[in-house]
């Protein structure tokens, strides 16, 4: 026979084993004739379904004990009647759920009424955003069970007394009770409670504006959860939001689709998923997907009373309709309930309201509509003083469009450098080139609004330095080293992954299935970008461009910088050098993209032998980017920094650059920083050879001849161990391997050698970078734009890392001609100069036959 004690010693840790706690209630305690013990095994049993979505039966189970409870006593009552009243908030009756744990809290005392108040916190808390009340609760409830012994309930009010000090605002209190929280569960050898204490200490992480240890905390929760066969919702909405955090929209879509199919859903749970799934497709610019899962959400977060959840799925929702809307004054009164209620409930989502309302206010060119505009603006303003960094961002947009609608372009400068600032700060803290790429999507409209308004002040220097504001910054800064255990682990999934990658080549050889290794595959992927989420930035930012030093710079060596920038769609060219600074109109941005397509479909014409117009294509690309840019240049060198989206551009291939040293740029503060790097070591040479290549790298033995000094790895010497060792810190690197750009993930780009590929990520591993490097092969210039004005791909993690110079092609070319063009680059490189000089000679070299000039255009040098 089972006593009453021992029925309610199961239903108090019964979250340590759910799965056994059920099992042991349905055995021996539901069939008890003793109505106390069998009350308490429908309890358990009735929990264990809820908390498995299984709600109807989960009620069942609750109401009978509830039903057995009366014949009890009054403890026993209240204790079902507040399991009853979470069950019901939990499957979206929230009203009738808080009426029921009322009920059970009135008439007791002692430990009961302490477990009864910590669930009425949380549903008070969490579901009706009543936080001085749930933490008034919380603070008699700690005070009842202090010296009870009771530290299963004194860790989950702990737990709970950090999530209402989070929205009462006093993290330090947060970050206590979490800890206290943690260190009871462990010694209490509950594993789920534990993850839930280490995910909650992770959301503190993320609203300090910690992303990397937001990430690493997440990733152990999801661990613990995965470790004890338990799918949270709350840590997919937290880790979707994070991954949104640093712009990473595809990686919170899969989060949160996968967890959407997982497994029956509660409405509550549901609703949560369905915000992070519209928050992840709005990021996504899936604008009906979007509207689609908000509008899902609102309806049933307005069922269950859950106010702040509410908020959030009506600014997706308006955000996802006020792009196409174009009658948007009909979107205004539902944005005023909206702010009204964001800003009656504290809603952390008012600044964004408050900015997105005045957008559509501005929009509607009414007088009341232009009266709402500036009030809401001025209100969004005051964030600028947030504690998180995107949010003082955001404040700081919000008083940048307040004074350009007053036509003070001085007051929007200053206000879209001090928003700027603070994302610079935000990224330093980053220590993943991707993180730090994709999080500059944050500050795109600020970067856009800042140069547009230089534009209209007048001065191309003012034009040059915003230009520069938010171009390639992540390249500026360099990666942050992770700590040794990391880059074990990191070096270890490089070299699975390496297998891996070889595993499958052999496969798809022989005809043998794939999809098991690609998977797995994936999954090693997954698993090094999730330990580089986790890095630490320097704290370093980049500096801003000093147009005078740049100026220097540039006539020392002889050169003129032209800086290419979209504005609205049109086309920009900054030309700086010669002493002084001047912006010329160039043309529509969408045909300079056409011109640059054609140019390469023409070169890759050429390469296999076609008629091909390289001349018609030369001058399109002149026009369309250049301009009248060269006008004044005279033979000056050239530097050409192009927007992110015209980086791939031949530019040895237009009239007016065939014929001078010309070299390109992700931004001037790049490039001067270029132009000063040393080598580690000044006669160390190295030439890798990898397999597969149509010729066989031929013209690594014929430069090699001239060089008797580089070094040559090849063959099955070409493994990636001993490339690395060789790229470390050389003086010149000539890579004649094939190369593959991954645009859905541009650091798993490779270059294959004898045992697999060499990643990207290989290379940031390097102590030293190689100071220059030419890279032979096809297509191996590739970069992909990301977030905002950004890069990544093999030549940029070069230039990021410290590489001076990269020489790479853009499209395909010629094996046979590719060996008289690198022989010809090298050949000027040991007379010494730049990759600029030595691209030229190549050039140079080149002319008269169709398919060697095609060949050497492809060629495209970045850096110096």
């Amino acid at each position: 026979m089972v006593t009453r004690v021992e029925a309610e010693e199961l239903l108090r840790t019964l979250f340590a084993d759910p799965a056994a706690a059920r099992a042991t209630a349905m055995a021996d305690l539901v069939p008890d004739p003793d109505p106390a013990v069998s009350s308490v095994g429908h309890q358990v049993v009735g929990i264990v379904l809820r908390d498995l979505g299984e709600t109807d039966e989960a009620l069942a189970h609750i109401r009978e004990a509830l039903r057995l409870a009366r014949r009890v006593d009054a403890e026993r009552e209240a204790d079902v009647r507040a399991t009853l009243g979470g069950s019901l908030v939990h499957a979206g009756r929230t009203r009738e759920g808080l009426a029921q744990l009322d009920l059970a809290a009135a008439g007791l005392g002692g430990v009961p009424l302490a477990r009864v108040l910590v669930r009425r916190a949380r549903v008070r808390a969490y579901y009706f955003a009543q936080l001085e009340e749930g933490a008034a609760d919380l603070r008699r409830a700690l005070a009842l069970l202090d010296g009870s012994g009771d530290d299963v309930w004194q860790a989950r009010a702990l737990n709970l007394v950090g999530w209402t000090s989070i929205g009462l605002g006093d993290l330090a209190a947060a970050r206590r009770a979490f800890d206290r929280s943690i260190q009871l569960h462990e010694a209490l050898g509950q594993p789920g409670a534990v993850a839930v204490g280490v995910h909650n200490q992770g959301w503190l992480a993320y609203l300090q504006g910690d992303l990397p240890r937001a990430f690493e905390l997440y990733a152990d929760a999801h661990a613990r959860f995965e470790a004890v066969g338990q799918t949270n919702t709350e840590l997919v909405y937290d880790r979707c939001a994070a991954y949104l955090a640093g712009g990473l929209a595809a990686d919170a879509l899969d989060v949160v689709e996968r967890a959407i199919v997982a497994r029956p859903l509660l409405a509550v749970e549901r609703a949560d998923l369905l915000l992070a799934l519209a928050g992840a497709a709005l990021e996504a610019r899936d604008h009906a997907r979007a509207w689609s899962a908000a509008d899902e959400a609102r309806g049933l977060l307005r069922a269950q009373g859950r106010l702040q959840p509410w908020v959030t799925a009506e600014l997706l929702a308006l955000t996802a309709r006020a792009g196409s809307a174009d009658r948007p004054g009909r979107l205004l009164h539902r944005v005023e309930v909206l702010i009204d209620v964001a800003r009656g409930s504290g809603a952390p989502e008012l600044p964004q309201a408050l900015v997105l309302g005045a957008e559509l206010a501005a929009r509607s060119r009414s007088p009341r509509a232009a009266g709402l505009a500036g009030r809401w603006l001025d209100e969004a303003s005051r964030f600028r003083n947030a504690a998180t960094a995107t949010t003082r961002a955001l404040g700081w947009l919000a008083l940048a469009q307040r004074r350009d609608a007053g036509r003070d372009l001085g007051g929007v400068l200053r206000a879209c450098e001090r928003g700027l600032t603070a994302l610079d700060e935000h990224r330093a803290s980053l220590g993943s080139q991707e993180l730090r790429a994709f999080s500059s999507a944050h500050g795109a409209e600020l970067a856009e609004l800042g140069t547009r308004t230089a534009l209209a002040a007048g001065g191309a220097r003012r034009l040059l330095r915003w230009s520069e504001r938010w171009r390639a910054t992540a390249l500026t800064v360099p990666s942050a080293r992770s700590d040794a255990g990391t880059e074990t682990d990191i070096a270890a999934d490089l070299a699975a992954l390496r297998a891996q990658h070889r595993r499958l080549a052999d496969a798809r050889a022989s005809g043998e299935p794939t999809d098991r290794l690609q998977a797995l595959a994936t999954r090693l992927e997954q698993s090094v970008r999730q330990r580089l989420l986790h890095a630490r930035g320097s704290g370093e930012t980049g500096a801003s461009l000093d147009v005078d030093e740049l100026l220097a710079a540039l006539a020392a060596d002889d050169a003129v910088l032209v800086e290419l920038v979209e504005i609205r769609g049109h086309l920009h060219a900054v030309v700086a050098g010669r002493g002084r600074v001047r912006r010329l109109e160039v043309g529509g941005a969408a045909g300079a993209t056409k011109a640059v397509d054609f140019a390469l479909f023409t070169l890759r014409q050429a390469a296999r032998g076609r008629r091909a117009q390289l001349d018609v294509a030369g001058a399109r690309l002149q026009q369309a980017l250049l301009g009248p840019a060269l006008g004044r240049a005279g033979d000056a060198r050239v530097v050409v920094s192009g927007t992110s989206a015209l980086q791939g551009v031949p530019w040895g291939l237009l009239p007016s650059l065939a014929h001078r040293p010309v070299t390109s740029t992700p931004s001037a503060r790049l490039w001067l920083r270029a132009r000063t790097a040393a080598p580690a070591d000044r006669d160390r040479r190295v030439m890798l050879v990898g397999p597969g290549l149509g010729s066989g790298g031929a013209e690594v033995p014929a430069v090699a001849a001239q060089d008797p000094g580089a070094e040559v790895i090849d063959g099955n010497a070409a493994t990636v161990a001993a490339s690395l060792a060789a790229l470390d810190g050389a003086a010149l690197a000539h890579v004649a391997a094939h190369g593959h750009f991954r645009e859905d993930s541009p650091l798993f780009s490779s270059l294959t050698l004898a045992d697999g590929p060499l990643l990207v990520h290989d290379l940031q591993r390097l102590h030293r970078p190689p100071h220059r490097v030419v890279l032979s092969a096809c297509e191996s210039g590739v970069m992909a734009p990301v977030g905002d004005q950004e890069l990544l791909g093999l030549a940029a993690a070069l230039l990021s890392m410290g590489t001076a110079g990269v020489v790479s092609s853009l499209a395909e070319v010629d094996d046979a001609a590719t060996v008289d063009v690198m022989v010809a680059l090298h050949a000027r490189l040991r007379q010494g100069g730049g990759l600029g000089d030595a691209m030229l000679a190549a050039r140079e070299a080149a002319a008269g036959d169709p398919v060697l000039t095609a060949t050497a255009a492809s060629f495209t040098v970045l850096g110096t």
